[in-house]
């Protein structure tokens, strides 16, 4: 994945992922739960427009909100909310996308012209010109409190089969 990449180091996700493997589970099948229930978790947040933690996304631009094709922010194409994908690689779980555009709107950024005096772009019917333009951060891709609960409930949800089933139960 070449579009974002952000690195997550939880003491008690390894821990549970420790404990998974020292119970003879194979810790792909709770990553494979991991990072099915992240992709979704990250989709959501293209319906809520909003990034980890709840926190709103900035509201477009009024000129472009009133010409833009497509439902709610970042979902144009949909092409950016279709490609949230996971992989594990080397035991490690990966969440996000190859879509270069994705690091602009993760991270934000200020686009200036690189052979131009000003940029210059339509929005509606005005034509714009501008020494740069700031895209606003609109995170998507992050844990929050929430997710933590869940991933850990996933690892909860995978000792207690084990436990389960060295009890004799369903």
């Amino acid at each position: 994945m070449t579009g974002v990449t952000l690195k997550v180091d939880d003491a008690a996700v390894i821990a549970g992922l420790a404990r998974v493997a020292d119970a003879g589970l194979d810790p792909n099948d709770v990553l494979q739960n991991i990072g099915e229930y992240l992709r979704d978790a990250v989709q959501d947040r293209f319906d809520a427009e909003a990034g980890p933690g709840g926190v709103k996304w900035a509201p477009l631009n009024p000129l472009y909100a009133a010409t833009k094709k497509g439902r709610g922010i970042l979902r144009e194409s949909g092409d950016l909310h279709e490609n949230i994908v996971w992989q594990i690689i080397g035991g490690a779980l990966h969440v996000g996308t190859n879509r270069l555009h994705a690091r602009v709107h993760q991270f934000g950024a200020t686009i200036k012209p690189k052979s131009a005096a000003a940029l210059v772009f339509q929005l509606g019917t005005r034509v714009i010109h501008a020494a740069s333009v700031t895209v606003p951060a609109r995170p998507f891709l992050g844990i929050d409190d929430e997710d933590r609960r869940e991933i850990l409930d996933i690892v909860a949800d995978h000792l207690a089969m084990v436990f389960e089933g060295a009890a004799g139960g369903p």
